[in-house]
């Protein structure tokens, strides 16, 4: 003992080391289960007592943190041997530690060669105790009880012999044994990969739920004895010991299996209506409910598809009736309704679902950016959150990363409004612009990898948003109109606010100039109904001046002199 001091060992923080141990070495031993606050001085301490110390370490993450297992190294086998005898289940602070030889050869741990698997544990078995059971049957690589993280037993366990005679031994004699008043189940151990690719129909183990709380493991045993012979029956329970109403079977043969279920799913007993089923594991059956609740959703949606509407901006006062009564007039609503929080305020936005896609289309031509209440309307055709999530992502670099999320819904494409010929006339038109190749052609690359029309809805959502924040009255309009530019264009704009601000007082000056136009060509039509009217001796139509003829003398009339006495 001399020979190895403790001043080393506790001052070094690293690794506990004093000489290399030979290259395949069989003096290393793992140690298991390790409290978090053992240290590597803890651990030399109680290992040196049995036999000199090589080197030990407890393993920890980045972070310092212990992992709980650790190894330590010894010169001889011998001795390694001694220490495993020993210290193998000793308590250090409070836990129990596992000793048992390291193995480098990551095969022979994952083939799982030899290794028993042991469940319906009664829960004071602990690995000591699992241990002890299977000693007789040959030598023990490891042993270990599946726990809880509050330490309590889940019921099973494992058991890795050095040979797989052994572990033969140990199942033919210790499977369906009694060992502490419970039946245990011991076979050799397949890993869950395997596990998951034996056919759904080689199952032996039975689910039955709906169990009457009286009932006992005996009375679960002979309702479901008729159908085979069973090796395993267990009613589960509370800590108390009160039944949680459901339970296990477990058969020797499949066929048994298939044809309990056959015949005691729905079956009633004590005036409840058991469910008998294959007894799946847990992540199994939340994978298949995921699909079956996926495969609705997608059937659903497809059903769906294209007629339904999403709308934010919507006025708190706007609610579901009034939200259908303001569409209802576009066709046939199939449903209709206003997203609101836990305490039934409005989020600011809903859907609106119609039975055809003219009613659709219809709905967003004539109401997407209209004014109701203090908000103005945003309407488009609804997505699902994966298929706009895709598209955002194929190409967000054109926004660098800044699109936003609204009222749980991403942001989906607005469909413009079309821009009239009439309004193109005057003086609205694409211009040449300079634009930064560099950009352009970056960004027409990920334009490229959706179709046009994702393009056009994606850039048109892009580009309201900036219209709005300098023209939010009009901002619907606008925007329809910039997206008849080029596609080049239209993306300078989105990176250039101050050609954008000039683009967009274009807009307004050709909308204002269209309004007076429409106000003029009324005001000619109401004229020539009132003369159509009038009598016919009034004078005729062809004489009367024409609308230019009178607009040169009204410019006379005011660029003349006015008389000196006016």
């Amino acid at each position: 003992m001399a020979r190895h001091p403790l001043l080393v060992p506790i001052m070094t923080p690293s690794p506990l080391r004093v000489a290399e141990p030979a290259v395949g070495s069989t003096a290393s031993l793992y140690v298991g289960d390790l409290e978090k606050g053992v240290t590597e001085g803890q651990l030399y301490s109680i290992f040196s007592q049995v036999a000199p110390v090589v080197s030990l370490r407890i393993c920890r993450d980045i972070a310092g943190r212990s992992l709980g297992y650790g190894y330590v190294n010894f010169h001889l086998r011998e001795d390694a041997n001694r220490a495993l005898e020993y210290l193998n289940f000793t308590p250090i602070n409070g836990n129990s530690i596992r000793v048992m030889f390291s193995n480098r050869d990551p095969t022979l741990r994952r083939n799982g060669m030899a290794n028993v698997f042991i469940k319906n544990l009664e829960v004071n078995i602990d690995n000591k105790g699992l241990n002890d059971m299977f000693s007789s049957f040959g030598t023990i690589l490891s042993s270990k009880v599946a726990t809880y993280l509050n330490g309590q037993s889940k019921g099973y366990g494992f058991v890795q012999f050095t040979n797989e005679k052994s572990a033969m031994d140990a199942i033919n004699g210790l499977n369906g044994t009694v060992v502490n008043g419970k039946q245990i189940f011991v076979s050799l151990f397949i890993r869950r990969q395997e596990r998951q690719n034996i056919q759904v129909g080689m199952f032996t183990n039975v689910y039955i739920k709906n169990i009457p709380k009286e009932f006992t493991d005996d009375n679960l045993r002979q309702e479901f004895a008729p159908f085979g012979e069973i090796t395993s029956v267990l009613v589960m329970r509370d800590a108390d010991g009160s039944s949680r109403c459901f339970g296990f079977v477990n058969y020797k043969r499949s066929e048994c299996a298939i044809e309990a279920i056959k015949n005691l799913n729905g079956k009633m007993v004590n005036d409840l209506i058991m469910y008998v089923g294959r007894a799946q594991k847990k992540e199994e059956r939340q994978a298949e409910l995921k699909a079956k609740f996926e495969r609705e959703r997608n059937e659903k949606f497809k059903q769906f598809e294209g007629l339904n509407l999403y709308m934010k901006n919507l006025d708190d006062s706007i609610g579901d009736v009034h939200l259908r009564n303001l569409f209802e007039n576009f066709g046939e609503i199939g449903s209709c309704k206003v997203m609101v929080d836990s305490h039934g305020r409005s989020k600011g936005y809903g859907f609106v679902s119609f039975k055809t896609v003219e009613s659709v289309h219809k709905a967003i031509n004539e109401m997407n950016g209209k004014l109701f209440g203090r908000k103005r309307l945003y309407i488009c055709v609804a997505q699902r959150k994966e298929e706009r999530r895709a598209i955002l992502q194929m190409v967000h670099p054109i926004f660098n990363q800044d699109v936003t999320y609204m009222n749980g819904a991403a942001t989906a494409a607005m469909v413009p409004l079309r821009l009239s010929t009439s309004i193109v006339a005057h003086g609205f038109t694409q211009t040449d612009i300079t634009v930064p190749s560099p950009y352009i052609a970056n960004n027409n690359n990920a334009l490229a990898s959706v179709d046009a029309e994702k393009q056009h809805e994606i850039l048109g959502e892009k580009l309201y948003s900036l219209v709005e924040q300098v023209e939010p009255e009009f901002a619907a309009k606008v925007t329809g109109m910039l997206l008849e530019m080029e596609k080049t264009e239209v993306l300078h704009l989105i990176e250039s606010a101050s050609d954008l601000r000039v683009k967009i007082s274009q807009a307004i000056e050709a909308l204002q100039q269209r309004k007076v136009e429409e106000f003029g060509d009324a005001a000619d039509l109401a004229s020539a109904l009132s003369s159509s009217n009038a009598s016919h001796d009034t004078t005729d139509l062809d004489s009367a001046p024409s609308p230019s003829s009178v607009s040169d003398d009204s410019a006379e009339l005011a660029s003349a002199p006015l008389p000196s006495n006016a």
